[in-house]
């Protein structure tokens, strides 16, 4: 495996190829959708972001249930600009599980504080609500449907018209969350912490595979800046980092029951430890060589959690999962997807999983395919 440093001297050298970034459609509020790195010190971060940042009452900061590397970066980026810019402290919030070893050694390491949801007041009117890496309406969040949030800053696609959003920065064109919060650091000309730049420098690595899965100029830019104020050795023990027994049975799960349809491979993993596992299979399944799609389903608790990689750059997987599990249950980008249905009481997983791989099979055009295993 290449190093962290040699990766990134890859990432120079594809920077000329990589075209310009287009920006979403804006939502109907004050957004601010940038283009470069911190040279220009006419910028900084938004006049309408500080503004939100300024007002009196608590700052809760609430990234999706579940959070991966982009999202813990996204959010601990955010509270730090809070408290340097506007003098304001924040909470993030935690309204699922932390569950890969990556990302529990990511807030170990960091020193990521994380806050149960239930124990904070988002209800109260005076609470002033960030969602990062996730959006209003998407039932990947905690955000109460009463709730209303003041600021969202996402890499996703724009998924609903939120009205009266005092602020929005939404990049489809990005990446990464982190690569946006990385530009208000390097625009505001703020001295970047080691445990903000590693966050963010490994959030970004993460959510594009090493700057080579949906990465862009501005992901690349960002990490460029970022790396050589990270701490490395706390990357590697990160990246590195150290998984129970439990974890090794996953694999061998994911294994036996993994099969092949064609072009695309699809294991119904059973009860997983945590709903990050899904992501975890399905990335490992892609590897096989004779496959574009893979998908991995799972259930935890009360939900079945799904994940859809591909390939294949021509399509949009967040949609197609989308056309699968309903719109309010899924999302995600071109090459990439997530998201969940809740069973209904008394149901049998087993047979929602059959009907759910079933959908997968047929949206990416191998329904008339003879299945087999994937070890004989």
């Amino acid at each position: 495996m290449p190093t962290i440093g040699a990766r990134l001297d890859a990432s120079r050298r594809l920077r000329g190829r990589v075209g310009a970034v287009v920006p979403v459609d804006r939502l109907p509020s004050p957004n601010y959708i940038g283009r470069h790195m911190g040279n220009d010190s006419s910028r900084g971060v938004p006049s309408a972001l500080l503004s939100v940042l300024e007002r009196p009452g608590p700052l809760v900061i609430l990234p999706h249930d579940n959070p991966d590397p982009d999202a813990l970066a996204s959010a601990a980026t955010l509270r730090f600009i809070a408290k340097a810019l506007a003098d304001k402290d924040a909470a993030i919030a935690l309204g699922g599980y932390v569950g890969r070893a990556e990302n529990r050694a990511m807030v170990r390491y960091l020193s990521i504080p994380l806050v149960p949801v239930a124990d904070l007041p988002l209800m109260a009117p005076e609470t002033i609500i960030a969602l990062v890496d996730t959006q209003p309406g998407r039932r990947n969040n905690s955000l109460p449907p009463d709730a209303r949030a003041s600021i969202v800053i996402d890499h996703h696609p724009q998924y609903t018209v939120t009205p009266d959003l005092p602020f929005a920065d939404l990049r489809e064109g990005y990446g990464a969350t982190s690569t946006i919060l990385t530009e208000y650091l390097g625009d505001a000309r703020l001295h970047v912490e080691t445990k903000i730049a590693t966050a963010l420098f490994y959030g970004i690595m993460a959510e594009t595979q090493d700057l080579g899965r949906e990465a862009t100029r501005p992901d690349m830019d960002a990490c460029s800046f970022l790396y050589p104020h990270t701490n490395k050795r706390r990357l590697a023990k990160i990246e590195n980092a150290r998984v129970p027994r439990e974890y090794f049975g996953a694999f061998r799960s994911a294994i036996q029951s993994a099969m092949i349809y064609d072009r695309a491979v699809v294991s119904v993993l059973g009860e997983i430890r945590y709903p990050d596992m899904v992501a975890e299979m399905a990335d490992f399944l892609l590897r096989l060589d004779e496959v574009d799609w893979a998908a991995a389903i799972g259930k935890y608790h009360d939900f079945l959690y799904v994940s859809l990689r591909t390939t294949n750059r021509d399509v949009n997987s967040g949609d197609l999962l989308q056309r699968v599990l309903g719109n309010d249950h899924a999302g995600g980008h071109d090459m990439i997807a997530g998201g969940r249905i809740l069973l209904p009481p008394g149901a049998d997983w087993q047979e929602a999983a059959a009907r759910v791989r079933g959908r997968l099979i047929a949206a990416v055009g191998m329904v008339q395919a003879k299945p087999t295993r994937l070890c004989q």
